[in-house]
C-alpha cells in the first residue's frame, strides 16, 4: 500500500503546482487587461472629439494602446479562415489593415456612445483551464442607466515577443472572432468567391458603420440642448 501513498502524493503536488501555475498565469494576463483598459479608457476621453473629425489621428491614438497587446495578425489569420490560404500577401495585407480598422472602429463604438460609463475588471479566474495558450480575463462595461455589458477577453503568451496579448474577445455571449470569421465568408460568397470584392465590402461595412456611429453622436447632441 505504501506504493499507492507515494503515487496519490505525486499527484496531489502535481495538480497543486498545476493550480499555483494557473492562478500566476490568470494574474499576468489580469494584468495586462487592467493596465491596457485604463490606457485606452484615457486615450478614449482624451480624443472623443477627434471620431467625428480625423478618423485617422484617433485610431492612431487607439493603436498606440492596443497595437502592442492584440495579435492582429493572428485574428486576421483566423477571420480569413480557409480563405487565407487561398489569398495573396497583398490581399492578406490588405484585409488586415481593414480588418484592424474595424476592430478598433468596434472597441471604440461600445465606448464612445457613452460619455459616462464605468469599465469593472472582475477578479482574476484561478481555473486549473488558464494556460499559455489561453487565459480568460472578464470585464465589464456599466452604462450610465446602469446596465452592464459582460466582456471577455481570451489572452495567450507570445513566447517570440514575451509578452501577452490578446486573440479573442467575447462580448455578451458573442463570439466576436466567429462573427466576423462567419461575416467575412458571407461576403466572400456574396462576391462569388472573390476575394478583393469580400475585402470590399468589408471596407464599405466599416465606412457605414463609422458614420451611423457619428450620426447617432450628433442626433444626442441635438437632443441635448433642446
Amino acid at each position: 500500500m505504501r506504493w499507492l501513498f507515494v503515487f496519490l502524493s505525486l499527484m496531489l503536488a502535481s495538480v497543486a503546482t498545476q493550480a499555483a501555475d494557473s492562478e500566476v498565469l490568470a494574474e499576468q494576463a489580469h494584468e495586462v487587461v487592467r493596465e491596457k483598459t485604463e490606457e485606452l479608457m484615457t486615450v478614449i476621453s482624451r480624443n472623443r472629439y477627434l471620431y467625428g473629425k480625423d478618423q485617422d489621428k484617433f485610431f492612431n491614438a487607439m493603436d498606440q494602446v492596443l497595437g502592442p497587446v492584440v495579435d492582429f495578425k493572428r485574428l486576421t489569420r483566423r477571420i480569413m479562415g480557409k480563405y487565407y490560404r487561398a489569398s495573396s500577401v497583398k490581399q492578406r495585407k490588405r484585409f488586415a489593415q481593414a480588418f484592424k480598422k474595424s476592430l478598433l472602429n468596434s472597441y471604440a463604438k461600445g465606448l464612445i456612445e457613452f460619455d459616462n460609463y464605468e469599465v469593472k475588471l472582475l477578479s482574476a479566474r484561478t481555473e486549473d483551464e488558464n494556460s499559455l495558450r489561453n487565459t480568460l480575463v472578464d470585464l465589464e462595461v456599466i452604462t450610465p442607466s446602469g446596465k452592464e455589458f459582460p466582456i471577455t477577453q481570451s489572452m495567450y503568451f507570445q513566447h517570440k515577443e514575451r509578452r501577452w496579448m490578446m486573440q479573442n474577445v467575447i462580448v455578451g455571449g458573442i463570439n466576436v472572432g466567429k462573427l466576423f470569421r462567419t461575416q467575412f465568408y458571407e461576403m466572400v460568397q456574396q462576391n462569388e468567391g472573390n476575394i478583393d470584392g469580400a475585402i470590399d465590402a468589408w471596407i464599405e461595412a466599416f465606412k457605414q458603420q463609422g458614420a451611423k456611429l457619428r450620426n447617432n453622436k450628433a442626433s444626442n447632441r441635438k437632443k441635448d440642448t433642446e
